[in-house]
């Protein structure tokens, strides 16, 4: 994951994406490291995050996928909690382009919605109709999305 970091933050700054607003929520203490070494706004919480294992998980739903997908709950629910708009993405995608731009848009065409998901191309019967992927989604600040992440916390 480390690696992908790099290439991300590398990648962004070749092609003048300001990554000024970026914030790394480091799940280890090696990221933590190598994030800050690129400049870049780091959080490592022990507490919450000192436990999970550096590897990646074996298969989708394991013990390390399952806890991985609590840290992605828990960061955004932190962030959207202190009242701002959270973009979440995992590490493996780059930008060309800032998304920001179009997600801040007051009166663009994606304006009236709280969440914007990138879909997850699966189609299994256990996700329909729904194919949000929790890889890269949005989630604007309110009293909707606070209530939704903060509900998220009691039920997992």
């Amino acid at each position: 994951q480390a690696v992908l970091l790099a290439n991300f933050v590398c990648h962004g700054r070749q092609h003048g994406i300001s990554l000024d607003n970026l914030l790394v929520f480091a799940t280890d203490e090696k990221t933590y490291q190598l994030a800050t070494s690129l400049g870049v706004t780091s959080y490592f919480d022990k507490g919450n995050f000192g436990h999970l294992p550096e590897k990646a998980a074996g298969r989708y739903g394991d013990d390390i996928f399952t806890q991985m997908m609590y840290a992605k709950v828990l960061t955004v629910q932190m962030v959207n909690y202190l009242g701002y708009d959270v973009l979440f993405q995992d590490v493996d995608m780059v930008w060309y382009k800032n998304p920001l731009e179009l997600f801040h848009q007051k009166d663009g065409p994606l304006a009236e919605y709280d969440m914007l998901f990138q879909d997850d191309g699966s189609r299994e019967n256990r996700f329909a109709p729904y194919g949000a992927n929790s890889g890269f989604y949005y989630v604007r600040h309110n009293p909707r999305t606070v209530y939704l992440f903060t509900s998220f916390m009691y039920h997992v």
